[in-house]
């Protein structure tokens, strides 16, 4: 087995690097091949364990962007650490981190396995400027990535339950593995110290003196809490004034307080062996941090045999030796400290006992070989090829405007190009087909975090500010078996030639279903056309291969509809829940607090002001609110735009702001300002009776703030994972007492605050994965489609009637095999050959000789010119070519072939084209230099024209 950890650094004296390197050492001597990839590392030292060491070079990018440098470097140098020579399934890509959360994909790319170690990330507590920039953007490559590792090894229960699976989800496999405590014992150290640094001094000669050793880091200002250290030690020197406080840092790097200068001594960045012997001769340690993902100092020290004292919080209850080291706050840790140090402490059969306990539950080898388990034991499968997508973003394109349907077209176009090329369309009217989109659609489209329109990967193709260039012209049979993407509303009177469009492309149709609401509640829809249109367009729908619903709820409407209207759908409808990441706004990391005595309860409602959206029932309860519970003070702040046909709605609003001056309308906000109003609130409330998703639901738990929610539809599937109180939102009452209930039960509100932390909400990355997947897994139903009456319309159009001439069968084998979209018929011919031309041809053209210039008329999809030959067809050439749709594929009446060669031959853009005549021209053809033709078909031949067209024949 090939074994590669990642991470920034490999330093040793750090708690990550320690873990993987402990790690190396240990599957090196197991006969693992190991190699490393870090920013910084002690190369010396590694080459101990491997001389596999990889040092990208410096990425000259600002620090928040070096994950994305780092993926593009493994992206460029893969074939230096995946090699294929380890077997399929060998590798394994160990990450420890930042910044190697975007190199995931690229090792699973490579077939690699991924298992992501998981430390945590810090509290953010305290940060600001770039290292809070830093930290708010390793969460959001967390949620991004992590969904996309075949497991992860989280270092505590902790970690496991508050980040882990919040931003892993429940799809990924997660074990926790928890830390060794004895290599400080093993008497081969890993790091030896600061090289060239003077020691030191070491503990006091004074045996007398009591020890005690600040365990970790000393840092202040965050949660290190370092400052913490130095109230114990004044406390602890009230009761011991010869005690001496040891602190892990160098002179240079504290800044004591005057009165604890000369008991506080800094001990600098000792060795492994120097830490063991220190925290051997310690009487007691102290671990004052607030935050703790493991706590290896704390673990090293109750190694060592001496008690250690922690608060309670964070993975200190799996990592302590006994509960009584466990301090509720300073208070009780000083208590705990001054009766440890008089030796009024846990007895020491007890003692002894616990630290037998502990030292066979926490060692290295139950780490290593619960890693080696889960490595080994992983059995990764590829994910399927991802399809090729066209993304029908019509409105997107046209329209400046993000509604919610816009912000699900843009946000997902922009993560599926993280996975393929997706090509965008629009739909117009006039040519009745799809175009690409000009340079100005393309900027409209990419705004509000949409699609990059000059991506790095690939070439998005334009239209010319003049002239529409055709999706089938710019792509042609490189569209076959992919899919037409429709995340949009589509009005039905244009549905079925969109549809029929994508099909003749080959593309299979897939759409995205947001709600029944303008069917099942068309009393809250003022909007005449969208009333009209909504059961049309749920009927076109069945139509579809794949029909991706946003939510269980706007599913089952969906498929009731199609029963109740007896519909026999071909789609496949699913649910494939859109996701709730904001991209504006940083997720919450702390959770929310319940308003302090004195101070104000902030609600916050967000809605549109619209009947269904019932803010009657939030108004009339917080009338309520205030009569029953008088000592209660509150704010309401209402933020949402009018909407049309809900002026009575605006006019209780603000009767009732007129009222009482603590309910506060503010209308339609910016992000920044959205995002504020949600850090100031306590309760969210969001009293719709009626959604397809609910989306400021899920905003309020992104925050980290209780929503309150009605009890029944998608709100009740949303609020089922926790962060949220469902009432019935038709009763005030209700509302009214869940307020009170939530703002004076601090128990209460902080679980359901907590539990907002830790759910898992999927990011757009995540969503577009889940698409391409399903999209790369659909399988149609064949056994259940009928076979034709005729075995021909297998190969023939289903439109197309039967003739008796074997060409019919032999021209339409020619465009299938071919994948041709375009053809052009010249002069007259049989009516099955203009059928054909018609129904299985795009775009499909017959120029008939006449005295005027006529047409087109287009019938049956055939578009038809008249005029003088050869000026017509010349002209409809070149046409065609300028306007990157070149017909391929020309047939000619008999007799034709010499006058109009020169024409076609002459037209600037002719390339492969298959000039196609009667079998009896066959003499003419060689007097005039066709030379042999590329393909012989019943009663045809087919030469080849064009610049390539001597070796195209040859390949034929």
């Amino acid at each position: 087995m090939h074994l590669i950890l990642c991470n920034e650094r490999l330093l040793f004296r750090f708690g990550v690097d320690r873990v993987l390197l402990l790690l190396a050492g240990r599957l090196k001597a197991a006969g693992w091949k190991i190699s490393f990839v870090a920013q910084r590392a002690d190369v010396d030292a590694l080459r101990r364990i491997s001389d596999g060491i990889h040092v990208p070079p410096a990425h000259h990018v600002p620090y928040p962007e070096l994950d994305r440098a780092t993926a593009q470097w493994l992206k460029a140098h893969r074939h230096r650490l995946v090699d294929g020579r380890d077997g399929a399934g060998g590798t394994i890509a160990l990450i420890g981190g930042w910044p190697f959360y975007g190199c995931i994909p690229v090792f699973r790319e490579c077939g690699a396995t991924v298992v992501a170690l998981d430390c945590g990330a810090v509290p953010v507590d305290g940060m600001c400027g770039e290292a809070l920039f830093v930290q708010q953007r390793l969460r959001e490559l967390r949620r991004e990535y992590l969904p996309e590792a075949h497991a992860i090894a989280p270092i505590s229960h902790f970690i496991e339950r508050t980040q882990s699976r919040p931003d892993a989800g429940l799809s990924v496999r997660v074990a926790t593995i928890h830390l060794g405590a004895d290599h400080l014992d093993a008497g081969d150290a890993l790091w030896t110290g600061d090289a060239g640094t003077k020691r030191a001094a070491a503990w006091p000669a004074d045996r007398q003196r009591r020890r005690i050793l600040n365990l970790g880091r000393w840092e202040t200002g965050n949660y290190k809490n370092s400052e913490a250290f130095c109230r114990l030690a004044r406390g602890i020197a009230a009761r011991f004034p010869d005690a001496v406080f040891g602190v892990l840092a160098n002179a240079a790097d504290l800044d004591v307080p005057e009165d604890l200068r000369d008991r506080i001594l800094p001990l600098g960045h000792v060795g492994d062996a120097e830490l063991a012997h220190l925290m051997r001769e310690a009487d007691l340690g102290l671990s004052v941090s607030l935050w703790e993902g493991f706590n290896l100092p704390l673990a090293e020290m109750q190694q060592a045999g001496r008690p250690a004292l922690a608060f309670d919080l964070g993975a200190h209850p799996e990592v302590v030796a006994h509960p009584r080291l466990l301090c509720r706050n300073e208070r009780e840790m000083l208590d705990k400290a001054i009766a440890c140090l008089s030796g009024d402490w846990i007895a020491a059969p007890d003692w002894a006992a616990a630290l037998d306990a502990f030292r066979k539950r926490l060692n290295w080898q139950n780490t290593t070989q619960a890693y080696v388990d889960l490595l080994c034991g992983l059995r990764p499968h590829a994910h399927p090829p991802w399809p090729g997508i066209v993304v029908d973003a019509s409105a997107c394109l046209r329209d400046p405007a993000n509604t919610g349907v816009a912000r699900v077209v843009r946000s997902l176009s922009r993560k599926l190009q993280d996975f393929g090329e997706p090509i965008f369309v629009a739909w117009d009217e006039r040519l009745q087909c799809y175009v690409l989109p000009t340079e100005d659609e393309y900027r409209n489209l990419g705004n509000y975090g949409g699609p990059d329109p000059s991506p790095a990967h690939y070439v998005l193709r334009r239209s010319p500010p003049t002239r529409r260039t055709r999706l089938a012209s710019a792509y042609g049979n490189r569209l076959r078996g992919g899919w037409l993407l429709q995340g949009e509303i589509v009005f039905e009177a244009q549905g079925p030639l969109r549809r029929e469009a994508a099909r003749a492309l080959g593309l299979k149709l897939a759409a995205i279903f947001y709600d029944a609401i303008p069917v099942t509640h068309p009393q809250w829809v003022s909007d005449r056309k969208i009333r009209e249109n909504h059961a049309a367009y749920m009927r076109g729908l069945a139509e579809c291969d794949r029909v991706l619903a946003i939510s269980p709820d706007a599913g089952g409407q969906l498929k009731r509809f199609w029963q109740e209207s007896g519909i026999r759908p071909k789609a496949v409808a699913e649910t494939c829940w859109i996701p709730g990441e904001l991209t504006a706004s940083p997720r919450a990391s702390t959770a929310a607090r319940p308003p302090a005595p004195g101070e104000r309860l902030r609600l916050l409602c967000v809605s549109t002001l619209e009947p269904r959206k019932n803010h009657r029932t939030v108004l009339a309860a917080v009338a309520e609110l205030s009569m029953r519970h008088p000592d209660l003070d509150w704010q309401l702040d209402l933020v949402g735009n009018r909407y049309a046909g809900g002026d009575d709605i605006v006019r209780s609003v603000e009767a009732a702001a007129a009222r009482d001056h603590r309910i506060v309308w503010h209308g339609v906000v910016d992000d920044a300002t959205l995002n504020r109003f949600y850090v100031q609130a306590h309760i969210t409330i969001y009293a719709s009776l009626v959604e397809g998703y609910g989306m400021p639901i899920v905003e309020s738990l992104w925050h980290g703030r209780p929503c309150i929610c009605h009890r029944e539809g998608v709100m009740a599937d949303l609020a089922a994972d926790g962060g949220c109180r469902t009432v019935d939102m038709t009763n005030p009452s209700a509302l009214a007492e869940a307020i009170h209930a939530l703002a004076t039960d601090a128990s209460d509100y902080g679980a359901l605050a907590e539990a907002a932390l830790q759910r898992h909400i999927p990011t757009w990355r995540s969503y577009a994965r889940a698409v391409s997947t399903r999209l790369a897994t659909h399988r149609e139903d064949r056994p259940g489609q009928p076979w034709p009456e005729r075995w021909q319309h297998w190969l023939l159009p289903a439109s197309a009637a039967i003739a008796d001439d074997p060409a019919q069968l032999a021209l339409a084998c020619l465009i299938r095999a071919q994948s041709l979209h375009a053809g052009v018929l010249v002069g007259e011919h049989p009516a099955w050959l203009a059928d054909l031309f018609g129904a299985a041809l795009p775009q499909a053209w017959q120029v008939v000789e006449a005295g005027t210039v006529g047409g087109p008329h287009r019938a049956n999809g055939l578009s038809r010119l008249e005029g003088p030959l050869p000026e017509t067809l010349s002209a409809l050439v070149e046409e065609l070519s300028s306007a990157d749709a070149a017909a391929r594929l020309v047939v000619l009446s008999a007799g034709l072939v010499a006058r109009l060669r020169p024409a076609l031959e002459a037209a600037p853009a002719v390339r492969d084209m298959l000039l196609v005549i009667p079998a009896g021209d066959a003499a003419l053809a060689e007097a005039n230099g066709f030379g042999q033709p590329a393909i012989r078909l019943e009663g045809y031949l087919g030469y080849w024209l064009g610049a390539d067209s001597r070796e195209a024949a040859a390949s034929s």
